[in-house]
């Protein structure tokens, strides 16, 4: 039936099972449209799913591709019953189509009637189609003995199936099973010449041929024999050659002129795992001969499990061993088995990394912030505070002003001690003059009184100035509501942490007391304030271990190279102290080990 639009009218021509039935329903046909007037087409059509595909027709050129049709094989599709459907525009003398199904008992595929039919009254088409009806059933009785002939002709091939089974098991190596196999389907098949070829380490090889028990592996036709195999491996589909066919460069061609054959076939086998490890290759001297290769098969799909046990059986340990490590790395990185590749990948790369990646290796300490060394500035006088030009937090430098006390008393008596020294100096001068030498010695011995008291009121005007004696940070000390409150000579006015050097105190556990070493650095996080990392060097270590907290630990002490606002001192921590780079199962699997060891160690007798 020739393809046109996409209706369900679609599909290829189809033939009858048997050509005996073919020319049978053709003359029914024929003799159909000549007893009944008015048929101007007849057909018989094998529906298979959406597409319909013609098995004969009279006249032979019956256009399948009126509209008329398809919408009355779509309408029986639908309502599986006779259907009567006008055409629109008649055509060819053709004005009204009936579509009606044959239905009977071991039909696989639906067969309809498709009948055109000329213009008449509506009593003599329904006459007509009663005829139809009525004559449907020759159809019916025919299709279903041709279903019958070949369910017989089908259960043949597995009675020769199943002898072929049996005397392939009675046989002792799988070389006698597969010369059992190809002398038997030359037998079944009527082939002239069956050629076994089986996949080997080096490539495909000949290893049965029916009715030859030796033969030259390396002759000309031979070598044909495996090229046409390897290239029906390739394909994984048959090849075959047809006399007559003028395809010049077909390997399966060559080889059948070679041989003189009518028909070569080369048919790839696939095993249980689904791998093409055979091809047979089959030649027929006569066209006539060649059967339906549904037949074959069979035999394969039955006699396989057979051959593969044989095979099994007759490896050696180290030809099983290696069987079992080829499928296993198949299984691996073949193209199947996806959840146990992906498992197997896993545990690769999971073993590897523990083994190889390298992670950094730390060792935690906890920490304690004890530095002697932190500034106090305390007041150098009484006094009453005048001026506060620092805050905590701000940083400050050698010699920065911190804070200002009041001067003005200082500063008073600082110019009545200069005024007493100008007269005495005026006082000297003037015995000097007068040749007074004894008042002259009494003045200057006065000025140099009230000249160290001027040095000392001095020192004290500069002691109202409080600077920074160290660089730092301004931990204590905020100042700015005591401003002209009085404060004592050695109170305690404010806390400067040295930028750099800040002592810490850390502690390791017992088990780790080796690998405290001088040297280390680390980062430090205080727990109040646990997103600022500082750093810290150890500069020395405590000798012999101590109890903290109930607790035997190590004890190391450790200079922190930077400072925070937040630090001070008696904070706690945790540091992590660098000891390099070192594996995963060091730095995770190791400590668990000794962990473990030492349990079964103690408590195992």
């Amino acid at each position: 039936m020739e393809q046109t639009d996409s209706t369900p009218m679609e599909g290829m021509e189809i033939e009858a099972q048997s050509p005996d039935l073919l020319k049978r329903l053709q003359s029914w046909c024929e003799d159909l449209q000549r007893r009944l007037p008015g048929l101007v087409e007849v057909g018989l059509l094998r529906l298979d799913g959406e597409s319909a595909g013609l098995i004969t027709a009279v006249p032979e050129t019956m256009p399948m591709e009126r509209i008329g049709y398809r919408e009355a094989v779509a309408r029986m599709r639908a309502a599986n019953v006779a259907v009567l459907v006008p055409l629109d525009r008649p055509e060819d003398g053709i004005a009204e189509a009936i579509v009606m199904p044959v239905k009977g008992p071991g039909l696989d595929t639906p067969v309809v009637l498709l009948v055109g039919v000329s213009e008449m009254p509506a009593s003599r088409l329904q006459l007509l189609m009663a005829q139809l009806e009525t004559s449907l059933g020759w159809v019916m009785h025919h299709l279903t003995l041709d279903t019958l002939a070949q369910t017989k002709r089908e259960m043949a091939t597995y009675d020769q199936a199943f002898l072929l089974c049996a005397e392939m098991l009675d046989t002792e190596t799988p070389l006698e099973a597969r010369q059992t196999m190809a002398s038997l389907c030359a037998k079944d098949l009527g082939c002239d010449r069956v050629v076994l070829v089986r996949q080997g380490v080096l490539g495909l090889k000949i290893e049965v041929i029916s009715g030859e028990s030796r033969f030259d592996r390396k002759s000309r036709i031979n070598d044909l024999t495996r090229q046409a195999a390897h290239e029906a491996q390739l394909r994984r589909a048959p090849v075959r050659w047809n006399h007559g066919d003028q395809d010049k460069t077909a390997i399966i061609g060559r080889l059948a002129k070679m041989h003189g054959d009518a028909v070569a076939m080369a048919v790839p086998l696939t095993n249980s795992k689904g791998e093409i490890d055979e091809v047979v290759v089959l030649h027929w001297a006569s066209a006539d001969k060649v059967p339906d290769l549904t037949a074959w098969s069979v035999l394969w799909t039955l006699s396989r499990p057979i051959l593969e046990q044989k095979d099994l059986a007759a490896r050696g340990s180290f030809a099983r061993n290696y069987h079992s490590v080829r499928l296993w790395l198949k299984r691996l990185f073949g193209p199947q088995a996806f959840k146990f590749k992906l498992i197997v990948s896993l545990t690769l790369i999971t073993f590897f990394a523990i083994v190889f990646v390298e992670i950094d290796n730390t060792l935690r300490a906890d920490v304690v912030i004890d530095d002697p060394d932190l500034r106090v500035m305390s007041a150098p006088m009484d006094g009453f505070i005048e001026g506060v030009f620092v805050i905590p937090g701000d940083v400050v430098v050698i010699g920065q002003p911190l804070l200002q006390l009041e001067d003005d008393e200082i500063k008073l008596r600082i110019a009545e001690l200069d005024a007493q020294i100008a007269r005495h100096t005026a006082r000297a001068a003037v015995a000097r003059a007068n040749r007074d030498r004894a008042e002259a010695v009494v003045a200057d011995a006065e000025r140099a009184e009230v000249e160290a008291r001027l040095s000392l009121a001095q020192r004290e005007l500069d002691q109202t100035l409080i600077v920074a004696r160290t660089a730092g940070l301004v931990l204590e000390g905020d100042l700015r509501q005591r401003l002209g409150a009085r404060v004592t000579f050695g109170e305690e006015l404010l806390r400067i942490a040295p930028r750099q050097g800040i002592e810490l105190q850390l502690s390791v556990r017992n088990r780790d007391g080796d690998l405290l070493v001088e040297d280390l650095i680390g980062q430090v996080r205080l727990d109040a304030a646990p997103e600022e990392v500082l750093t810290v060097g150890v500069t020395r270590i405590k000798p012999g271990a101590e109890t903290i907290d109930g607790e035997l630990r190590f004890v190391a002490f450790g200079e922190l190279q930077s400072v925070s606002s937040n630090t001070e001192n008696g904070m706690q921590g945790t540091a992590r102290l660098s000891l390099g780079k070192a594996p995963i199962y060091e730095v995770w699997l190791t400590p668990i080990a000794e962990t473990v060891y030492m349990f079964f160690w103690r408590w195992v007798p």
